[in-house]
């Protein structure tokens, strides 16, 4: 009886500590970051990079390593069913209008980490 008891215990002091490791594996993390955060994120080679902007905007020059996925085409919305809801993404557009309106549409249909550049491509430039 006695040696069960610290058992017990130590479980039920661990208990909560699993939880929020799970829940913190678990989480949903969908923003908007700097230029410094999404650099540093491109680093960490975690991350798919997407372009949400047309096709002219990113042959005229893009984010190394970014695919494109043209949020104001028709086969936006398609694009997003063909790519795993589980991965890291990061995504930009020229100026953050775009992204932000791709940024929750990724969030509806249930991507689970997507970083949006704040002030987009033009704000990636200077």
């Amino acid at each position: 009886m006695k040696t069960t008891i610290p058992i017990i215990l130590t479980f039920i002091f661990l208990l909560p500590q699993l939880a929020m490791s799970q829940n913190d594996d678990n989480s949903t993390t969908i923003k908007r970051i700097d230029k410094k955060e999404f650099k540093e994120a491109i680093a960490s080679q975690e991350f798919i990079v997407l372009d949400v902007r047309t096709e002219e905007e990113f042959e005229a020059g893009h984010i190394e390593g970014a695919k494109l996925l043209d949020f104001t085409s028709d086969s936006f919305e398609e694009g997003l069913s063909f790519i795993p809801k589980s991965k890291k993404y990061l995504i930009y557009c020229q100026s953050g209008n775009r992204s932000s309106k791709a940024l929750q549409k990724m969030k509806e249909v249930g991507f689970e980490y997507v970083l949006e550049l704040e002030g987009g491509y033009s704000h990636w430039t200077k």
